[in-house]
């Protein structure tokens, strides 16, 4: 291992509200957490297919899905939508240990990484650190470009300016989107005007500002033909989102939400034609184009990177990413294998 950048889903794994598991599932700890991966391979087995350009000291990144390679998703590249995997969940940092052989996480020296894993490989010289935002660049093209098939000039609306929401802008200022409008916190100010330097058209504290009147400024008042929502939790924003939207446009819900949402639109849905799309995990182009994007240096975002960790100021590392440490400002935030 050489860094794993923090999720906040790895937040809420350590404080014991773990979506991703039934509340009193027993088997679900111990494990390691971690699936923002990118080291250097110290060993390697029997090659297969996709790794015959692979050798021992190649740095790679690890694609957090571990799928089955035999579905019909696997078949045709989707394996974020993989039905047949071995074990479930079956992705990088959410593997219990009792799953042999237990090293399934990034915050660790090492990762055994499974046969049907895929890896991007990284240049000798590129720095870990950068690398690690291959994995928000590439949610961010999948949510904002692949899965609404983004047509070049289109207006985005992106709510919620975390790491995801931030690369979503820089994603989509790199494929020829229109007029983009993030959205935020008053505490996020300092996102928002990062949002800005990655191409944003307009930034809304949404506490303080009329959204929808700053989206009919910059849409002739016709609203945004995309809504990209990476909000966490909360289902005011879908809300939001609906309601910013332009006949026929469309809503990428990405955030976790509520498991229901009271007074769902569905009669404003249906009678301007709205389409709703729900966006978990990654296809395997979408991180290949991240990885070429960061490499060839089309997309930057080292400027969303605010602060690296060793693994004895793990503690810190959460709560600076939660925004419990005061002044921090965190965004991007990495932990090496190391001490510091």
């Amino acid at each position: 291992m050489e860094a794993n950048g923090i999720c906040g889903s790895d937040v809420e794994s350590f404080l014991g509200k773990d979506p991703t598991f039934p509340p009193d599932d027993p088997d679900r700890y111990p494990r390691i957490n971690g699936h923002e991966i990118v080291g250097v391979i110290e060993d390697l087995g029997p090659k297969t297919k996709h790794r015959e350009n692979l050798n021992v000291g190649d740095r790679v990144a690890v694609n957090p899905v571990i799928p089955c390679g035999r579905c019909v998703s696997c078949s045709d590249g989707r394996h974020h939508m993989c039905n047949g995997q071995r074990f479930s969940p079956a992705i990088y940092g959410f593997v219990p240990m009792r799953i042999e052989p237990g090293l399934w996480g990034g915050y660790s020296t090492h990762v055994y990484i499974d046969p049907d894993t895929v890896l991007y490989p990284f240049p000798a010289d590129f720095d870990p650190l950068d690398a690690t935002l291959w994995n928000p660049l590439g949610g961010a093209i999948q949510w904002s470009i692949l899965t609404p098939n983004l047509k070049l000039g289109q207006s985005v609306m992106v709510i919620g300016t975390g790491q995801r929401g931030l690369a979503c802008v820089a994603a989509l200022r790199a494929a020829g989107a229109g007029t983009i409008i993030a959205t935020g916190l008053s505490t996020d100010r300092h996102k928002l005007d990062l949002a800005l330097e990655f191409g944003a058209d307009a930034v809304v504290d949404v506490e303080t500002e009329d959204l929808l009147e700053v989206v009919r400024q910059h849409t002739r008042g016709d609203g945004v033909d995309l809504v990209v929502d990476t909000a966490p939790r909360t289902t005011r924003t879908t809300q939001q989102g609906i309601d910013a939207l332009r006949a026929g446009g469309t809503l990428v819900n990405v955030g976790m939400k509520t498991p229901t949402m009271d007074g769902f639109p569905i009669g404003r849905i249906t009678s301007r034609n709205i389409s709703v799309i729900g966006a978990a995990n990654t296809s395997i182009a979408a991180y290949r184009t991240a990885a070429e994007m960061l490499v060839s240096g089309r997309v930057q975002l080292r400027k969303m990177r605010t602060h690296v960790f060793g693994f004895d100021r793990f503690e810190e590392a959460l709560q600076t990413l939660q925004g419990r440490v005061k002044g921090a400002k965190a965004m991007n935030v990495v932990v090496t294998p190391t001490f510091t």
